[in-house]
């Protein structure tokens, strides 16, 4: 390829004109991400090196590292491969990644390698190297850097001596401080006969590989953060030009919105109705603990002692609410339902940044599904207060991008992470590790009842780095009252115990396994004469809330209520049944479950149990057979009952004594200078999807997304049925568009594929 006039990075929106300004110039895509990167420094910087338990002296150390990351993270683009796809729209696949020729580039030159690195400790060049490899996640082992076939060529040249490369440079030195002026190359050519194609980069990594892994934790640390926060300035500094934003400015108006402890405690107050808070509540917001764990059954109050304890601990820095509803990697801008109206922390969640970010930038090089996470990360950065699934923090430690992306959040937060009973066991390890990472970031963890191995495992995490672990049991009083009793496990409808209790005017939650037992079973109930609430998670934005909220009000109001839901109403629904029905489901979301059964019960009021049914089901999914099989154990340990919270805690906790808890791999952590995305837990990926029936709703006049009408239309859906045609689908904002009729949507009963 002949040398290009300009060196571009991303693609041009108008051919003939780059625009350095909108980052398309490689000149000026540097420039972008050191002005985020800068910021980010200033903003979070000394709090992030806090929160890992990094000592501050090292601040100087991460400023120079942050600094030539960027420097030197997409100078690899300055290669003839690159340069076609983007100047010339050709398809043809490019031998090397950028990155790895990027890395490349200061190991083939010394004379870059020793103006780029002077006076850094040789921690600092490694994590710039390091981070620089792995920042678009494509490093799995050495194998990895191997030429790709089919790119047409038998070499690749770099544009070493090019004046927008030396421009690059020039610009980067001024940000970093080195006065002197950056190395004349030479144009280079990589001979893709060759085996291996960049040997001075296969070395490099064969040492570095073996340097990592005897590193001190410490330095394992400072190398994740490192890279987290490249991958981040990464994304804002290709992303934000499209807003014409000022990107300095941005960035730390944004990050500074954090929460303040007058709000928090106003939530509190709010929550608890002109009530005092109980002694329980007061005892978790008066704890000292970086690590405070929380062992309350459903209905006692730990919403409100999480607030409080937020307000002495979340003070000038992001709250993230954490549930563990199952996680998937782009469920839309929010993971809860959060009706303005419902919720008295609505405030502390509105995104001000959220609708003005309306175009993703998009690289050749990253796959759509890449793409759709960056505009909600983005959006994470400026809210004080994430109500959000657990993936959304704890996937870090495998690299996940959303996580990466929201990292400068992160990294200045405090956490609450609910039901940690819940967890998978690769779920759990992510936690233990985020733990032993984030050991200077207050946590509080909370659920009904936790097995003794995994309690121990939490207390030996923290004794290891020389922590204790604070733990605060809920009110005995409410939690020993006989709320419960169990019927056994049945394979029919029980259409008479139903009858009975609508006909007593009594409240009937009905949860099941899946949205399609959901809606099946909604039918029937319609046909038996009944007017069922169906609530599910595969609704419109906008139809779900009024679903929650029809939900809500129906328990809250007198009258006869059936409610047929899936997991949703586990964390999210506050409400009292008189009947619950539910499919047999591991332990712990039966405990959830049961936790809107006879919620209301008090110590002065306590009535009589309410009844338990639970259904067989034909197959394990979305579970593993083996937790139902536990479930089944567990639910002959309990007997028939009656029984309390503290029953049902206490039996879980016996009948798990003897379990493993595996600490694994952290990606993040353990897998420098290998990079790759790893699953957090096993569960179905789902992506936010709007019909084209529904487009003309979401964009303007000029067919430009609207953000606030994408969020109100994206319904997620399971990506499995549509993986193989996905790829051909338009996409808009951080939606894929489904062609017409591919989506079968009712307001009523939801969406399903449509059988092609």
């Amino acid at each position: 390829m002949k040398e290009p006039e300009i060196l571009l990075a991303k693609k041009r929106r108008y051919p003939l004109l780059p625009q350095p300004e909108m980052a398309e110039t490689l000149v000026g895509h540097i420039d972008n991400v050191l002005k985020v990167g800068e910021t980010l420094i200033s903003t979070v910087g000394a709090r992030s090196l806090e929160s890992l338990g990094i000592p501050f002296s090292m601040i100087d150390d991460l400023k120079q590292a942050v600094v030539r990351s960027i420097c030197l993270h997409d100078l690899g683009k300055a290669n003839s491969h690159f340069q076609r796809a983007l100047q010339t729209g050709e398809q043809l696949p490019q031998a090397l990644r950028h990155e790895f020729i990027g890395t490349w580039l200061p190991l083939a030159f010394p004379q870059l390698d020793e103006w780029l690195f002077r006076n850094c400790r040789e921690n600092v060049r490694l994590s710039v190297l390091i981070a620089v490899l792995g920042h678009h996640l494509k490093v799995r082992d050495g194998q990895s850097l191997e030429a790709r076939a089919g790119s047409g060529d038998t070499k690749i040249t770099v544009f070493c001596s090019h004046s927008d490369f030396y421009s690059s440079l020039k610009a980067s030195a001024k940000q970093i401080g080195i006065k002197d002026a950056p190395p004349k190359l030479i144009r280079r050519e990589i001979d893709l006969l060759e085996s291996p194609q960049l040997p001075e980069l296969q070395n490099w990594l064969l040492d570095t590989t073996e340097w990592y892994e005897n590193a001190d934790p410490m330095i394992r640390r400072f190398v994740a953060i490192i890279k987290a926060i490249l991958i981040a300035a990464d994304v804002a500094g290709s992303a934000l030009p499209k807003i014409k934003a000022d990107l300095t400015a941005w960035t730390e108006e944004v990050l500074k919105r954090v929460c303040l402890d007058g709000e928090l405690y106003d939530v509190a107050l709010t929550r608890l109705g002109g009530q005092r808070p109980h002694a329980f509540q007061e005892k978790v917001a008066a704890s000292k603990h970086t690590v405070t764990f929380v062992k309350a059954g459903c209905g006692s109050g730990k919403t409100v002692a999480a607030y409080l304890w937020a307000a002495q601990h979340a003070a000038g820095r992001k709250l993230f609410f954490c549930y563990p509803t199952t996680g998937t990697a782009t469920e839309g801008f929010r993971d809860y339902i959060i009706p303005a109206e419902m919720s008295p922390e609505s405030r502390l969640l509105h995104s001000r940044a959220e609708c003005d970010l309306k175009y993703l930038i998009e690289n050749p090089e990253d796959d759509a599904l890449q793409n759709t996470t960056r505009l909600e990360s983005l959006s994470s950065w400026d809210v004080p207060l994430v109500l959000c699934t657990v993936d959304h923090v704890l996937w870090l430690i495998q690299n996940g991008r959303r996580a990466l992306f929201s990292s400068p959040a992160i990294v200045n937060g405090a956490f609450v992470f609910d039901e940690i009973h819940q967890y998978d066991d690769r779920l759990f390890s992510a936690l233990l590790r985020f733990i032993d990472a984030f050991r200077g970031a207050p946590m509080l963890l909370m659920t009904a009842s936790l097995p003794h191995p995994r309690l121990n495992a939490l207390q030996k995490v923290l004794q290891e780095i020389g922590q204790e672990l604070n733990i605060i049991e809920g009110p005995s009083d409410l939690e020993r009252i006989p709320r419960y009793t169990i019927g056994n496990i049945e394979d029919a409808i029980p259409w008479d115990v139903i009858a009975e209790t609508m006909n007593a005017d009594g409240k009937i939650l009905w949860v099941v396994n899946t949205i399609d037992r959901c809606m099946s079973f909604t039918a029937q109930a319609s046909q038996m004469g009944y007017a069922p609430l169906i609530y599910h998670s595969r609704y419109r934005y906008l139809d779900r809330i009024g679903k929650h909220k029809a939900v809500v009000e129906g328990f809250r109001w007198p009258g006869p209520v059936l409610a047929i839901t899936t997991q949703v109403c586990e964390v999210s629904l506050d409400l009292s049944a008189d009947l619950l029905i539910t499919d047999l489901a591991p332990a712990p979301a039966l405990i959830q479950r049961m936790g809107r059964l006879n919620r209301r019960v008090t110590p002065e009021d306590q009535g009589n149990p309410k009844q338990m049914i639970v259904l067989s089901v034909p197959a394990p999914q979305p579970y593993e057979r083996e937790d139902l099989d536990e479930a089944r154990k567990w639910l002959n340990v309990l007997g028939t009952g009656p029984l309390s919270q503290a029953a049902l805690a206490a039996a879980f906790e016996d009948i798990t004594r003897d379990k493993q808890v595996p600490v694994g791999k952290s990606e993040w952590l353990d897998g420098a200078p290998s990079a790759v995305e790893a699953p957090l837990r096993e569960a179905g990926t789902t992506i936010p999807v709007i019909r084209a029936e529904d487009e003309s709703m979401c964009t303007d006049t000029q067919k430009r997304p609207l953000i606030e009408q994408l969020t109100w239309y994206a319904i997620p859906m399971p990506l499995r049925h549509v993986i193989a045609e996905i790829a051909g689908w338009k996409r808009l904002g951080f939606t894929f568009v489904a062609p017409p009729g591919r989506i079968n949507y009712s307001d009523e009963w939801g969406a399903k594929w449509q059988k092609k």
